[in-house]
């Protein structure tokens, strides 16, 4: 790869002392203003989720699940039968984007989708398939994460799930945000 090429796929906040261009970013011993484009919130959460579900679909790929759908069967499966709301609400997805994560894992029977008391209200649950499947795929799963955890350290880990809920709290809180059920979720 042509080093001019290579310079261009890097993003700012990877470099150290360089010079991209015509602007000089500063070394990774200089303090990243937090207001500045190399600190962006959006692009290191975001870089942070593509890094850990590229680690979790290829093991999760054989068992016929990406890493989405094993955290929504996974999900269900510890809360039981659940509203559209509630699984919204706890897996942090809009409500009106549930009924399209569903219904793969519902076309292939894994997912059951049934009226609630109220004739609008669905109520999701597992099925006997989602379950087995949900089973076969959890060691998978289990390996990745042990995987994950080792390699940060299983105290780093807990400290930035404590982290993750305060920046989740803060942009559930954020003005550009309607307010909604999920803005209390941690």
């Amino acid at each position: 790869m042509p080093l001019g090429a290579m310079d261009s796929a890097i993003m700012p906040d990877q470099l150290g002392s360089r010079t991209v261009g015509a602007v000089n970013r500063p070394s990774i011993d200089e303090p990243t203003p937090p207001l500045g484009p190399d600190a962006c919130v959006l692009r290191h959460v975001a870089r942070a989720s593509r890094a850990v579900v590229s680690a979790y679909d290829p093991a999760l790929a054989p068992h016929g699940l990406t890493g989405h759908q094993f955290n929504l069967m996974m999900t269900l499966g510890q809360l039981g039968p659940v509203t559209v709301g509630l699984l919204a609400e706890t897996l942090g997805m809009d409500a009106s984007g549930v009924p399209r994560a569903v219904r793969p894992l519902a076309d292939e029977g894994l997912i059951s989708v049934e009226r609630g008391a109220d004739r609008r209200q669905r109520l999701l649950s597992l099925t006997v398939s989602g379950r087995a499947r949900l089973d076969r795929a959890t060691p998978a799963w289990a390996s990745v994460q042990a995987e994950l955890v080792d390699a940060m350290g299983a105290a780093r880990w807990t400290s930035l799930m404590t982290e993750l809920r305060v920046v989740r709290k803060v942009a559930a809180g954020c003005s550009t945000r309607k307010p909604s059920v999920t803005a209390s979720a941690e």
